[in-house]
């Protein structure tokens, strides 16, 4: 007769259930409708990523929105005071690793364990990849993990296999592999190459909590080390200090000593072994209600619509979720315009389709969300640097079948927001050592620099009327610049 399982472990399995099955929900309906999150905004590590950005420029980098800070700022939380608690309980890919892994052993009727001396020197392998990850984020201001990304790569299945290719093979395959190598190793991905366990590995050398063993009450059976997801050798030491500790209590539960052998605790002291599931729990329902109060435990970016009845609208802001409807009512500019600019034919592509539609609604292979923002600013007259400015390249719009609009008279500025337009850059040296920063204002610079206020505004294209007192990202959005466009021009 198979043992009965433990309350904790039930507890457990239904809340890596929960966010798995959530996640996989979502991701399927952000595929289907407006208004759902995409599976970038529900990753805590992009958090990390976009932190990065944030701190550097003032902007996040696009796909990311705050929530993702929030979600990695609890996990930071849950790594200071619960060692890798989120890997054991709240991470959607680990809990898939852990269907694949009962899968396997149904199969094969056994666990399968990497040799030691291999097992040991693939444990760093995760350090150098969350280190690639952090220096060329920094560099590139961009989500560089994100076609790589396995649970990117699963968060888009309900796209088609098509697509999916197009855009995340590397993804696919990594996606492929880890979930055989899960049938026959637990969670190979979480032990040998995941970035945000590095992260919480790292972080659990300072942890509260740790599980400790009792030496005068355990019997050594080794049921502890067998149980183990993550292949630590628990029966051998007095106190689990192993980065690579999950917290799931596998352990605790497993033994089978009548007195306590295995306890867990917190500061040196025995608890519950509910006390902490229920901080846990705390911590993450705390940074939810932080991030509401603050206004940052946003998931999907506002609609275009919303942005422009506030008057705070860009060409940037169009997103591959949004409709030919929304963007032509929130710019203010003709939908039948729009559409011969583009080439496209409303007959196939109704203008309820979402942007990152049609590409197979038109048949047209190159067709990206940024074709479509190089039109709006082409008919607002309005400048537009592409998506790719971020990395310090410029796009340019992708040829489509529609006629040269030449002879058509330029569309009326709206209530969407215009640029001024940008005189020439005034003639002065930046030294090769400077550095604009999102926190300074134009005094600032020009105090820098030794030049005028108004020398640097001409050098940056900024509009006359500029406040020259306020920090620079502060005022990204009311004048339509990003600071990586900055950065660029006063290099110049």
């Amino acid at each position: 007769m198979a043992k009965k399982m433990h309350p904790v472990q039930i507890a457990r399995r239904i809340s890596l259930g929960i966010v798995l099955v959530g996640l996989t929900i979502l991701t399927i309906l952000h595929q289907k409708m407006q208004g759902i999150p995409s599976i970038d905004a529900l990753d805590p590590f992009g958090g990390l990523e976009t932190l990065m950005k944030f701190l550097a420029g003032g902007e996040f980098i696009k796909k990311i929105e705050p929530g993702n800070i929030v979600l990695f700022g609890a996990v930071v939380a849950l790594g200071l005071v619960l060692s890798r608690f989120f890997c054991g309980w709240f991470c959607a890919f680990g809990a898939l690793q852990g269907v694949f892994g009962w899968i396997g052993q149904k199969i094969f009727k056994k666990r399968f364990v990497v040799p030691a001396k291999i097992d040991k020197v693939l444990r760093w392998a995760k350090y150098p990849v969350l280190v690639a990850i952090i220096y060329f984020t920094w560099t590139t201001a961009s989500l560089v993990i994100r076609p790589y990304d396995p649970l990117a790569a699963f968060g888009h299945l309900s796209v088609g296999f098509p697509d999916l290719w197009t855009e995340f093979a590397v993804g696919f395959v990594l996606l492929i592999l880890i979930l055989v190598g899960s049938m026959f190793y637990d969670r190979v991905f979480c032990k040998y190459m995941c970035p945000l366990g590095a992260v919480n590995a790292i972080l659990s050398r300072v942890p509260l909590f740790r599980i400790k063993r009792v030496e005068s009450t355990c019997i050594s059976c080794s049921k502890c080390d067998r149980v183990c997801p993550m292949n630590v050798e628990v029966s051998t030491v007095q106190v689990v200090n192993s980065p690579e500790c999950i917290a799931c209590m596998e352990c605790v539960t497993a033994c089978p000593t009548k007195k306590p052998s295995l306890v867990a605790t917190l500061a040196g002291k025995a608890v519950n072994l509910w006390t902490p599931i229920i901080i846990g729990l705390a911590i993450y329902i705390g940074a939810a209600l932080i991030g509401q109060a603050t206004n940052m435990l946003q998931f999907v970016a506002p609609k275009l619509t919303d942005l422009a009845s506030k008057g705070n609208i860009n060409v940037a802001d169009i997103k591959g979720s949004s409709t030919y409807a929304e963007v032509a009512a929130a710019f203010g500019i003709e939908t039948e315009r729009l559409y011969r600019e583009l080439g496209l034919d409303m007959k196939k592509v109704p203008e309820t389709t979402k942007l990152k539609d049609t590409a197979a609604l038109a048949d047209i292979e190159d067709f990206e969300t940024d074709t479509v923002r190089f039109a709006v600013a082409k008919i607002l007259g309005v400048p537009y640097e592409g998506e790719s400015a971020e990395t310090g390249t410029t796009e340019k719009p992708a040829e489509t079948s529609a006629a040269p609009q030449a002879q058509e008279q330029q569309a009326e500025p709206t209530s969407a927001k215009t640029e001024t337009a940008k005189p020439a850059a005034a003639a002065f040296t930046v030294p090769a050592d400077f550095v604009l920063e999102g926190t300074m204002t134009i005094q600032d610079v020009a105090k820098a620099l030794s030049v005028s206020t108004q020398q640097v505004i001409q050098k940056l294209g900024l509009p006359a009327d500029i406040p020259v007192d306020k920090p620079l990202r502060d005022m990204k959005d009311q004048y339509g610049y990003t600071m990586t466009t900055l950065k660029d021009k006063i290099k110049e």
